[in-house]
């Protein structure tokens, strides 16, 4: 496959982007008249940014928030790839379990996370099981797509050559169902992370979703946005980790070239 050189404009792009941002936002302070109730200026932000890294209770609240959705996503994904895998073993299962995993990938979960703080409570259990059933959907079914269109061709060509269920399963339709597969979990590591972080502002007591929820309803506005860019942040690594763990080692090099 022919590589796409990066064009030299990326970076000033980028940098104009932002520099748009910072512009509409210094606006919306001066001209734009808006409050600094909603709006706080960026050197304040900036300045609760710096309180909130200053102190121990940040970095417990972001490895609590890590953690949840570290646990989420990996229960999600073993029981996600299993799930998939067993449901398009046979036809039936496959046509049964398609339109299931279908409906849970674009049903409105969030109806149910009262269900799962009756179960769990308001702490850690239940934004882990909140965001494992949010990101266990999207893998089930990606992973139920890419074993049930593996070629006829090849499983007809390993079973000609003799070769046994466990070879088959393992050597030709793992592979070939890879590039699909994922693209679930990448889909699911997404949706464990909003999940997560969604169910910490709704109903918690740590977490820097809670933290985010509290400053907002204290009208706390620059730690507030102090919050939403450490959150950020916190996504950013954990989706860099998860497309470093999804690529192949001979093309993990070519990750680089995203940030260029």
């Amino acid at each position: 496959m022919k590589e796409h050189k990066t064009s030299p404009l990326v970076w000033p792009l980028r940098a104009l982007g932002l520099g748009a941002l910072i512009g509409v936002w210094a606006f919306g302070n001066g001209p734009g008249g808006i409050s600094p109730l909603v709006l706080p200026t960026i050197p304040r932000v900036l300045e609760a940014l710096g309180e909130a890294l200053s102190q121990f209770s940040t970095y417990e609240a972001a490895a609590i928030t890590f953690g949840e959705i570290l646990a989420a996503f990996i229960i999600a994904s073993v029981f996600g790839l299993a799930a998939g895998f067993w449901a398009a073993r046979t036809p039936l299962r496959l046509q049964v379990f398609q339109s299931i995993f279908v409906w849970g990938y674009l049903a409105p979960l969030i109806l149910f996370y009262p269900i799962f703080i009756l179960s769990f409570g308001t702490g850690v259990g239940s934004k882990i099981g909140y965001g494992a059933v949010s990101a266990f959907f999207p893998i089930a079914y990606n992973s139920l797509r890419a074993f049930a269109t593996v070629q006829p061709t090849m499983l007809k060509v390993a079973k000609a050559f003799g070769a046994s269920s466990f070879q088959t399963d393992f050597l030709i339709k793992l592979p070939s169902a890879l590039p699909l597969i994922s693209s679930g979990v990448r889909i699911g590591a997404g949706a464990s992370m909003i999940t997560v972080i969604f169910a910490e502002m709704l109903a918690s007591t740590a977490g820097l979703g809670y933290q985010l929820a509290l400053n907002s309803q204290t009208f706390a506005a620059p730690q507030a946005f102090a919050m939403i860019i450490l959150l950020m942040a916190l996504v950013g690594v954990l989706q860099g980790l998860v497309n470093l763990l999804l690529t192949p080692r001979r093309d993990r090099g070519k990750i680089i070239n995203v940030a260029h």
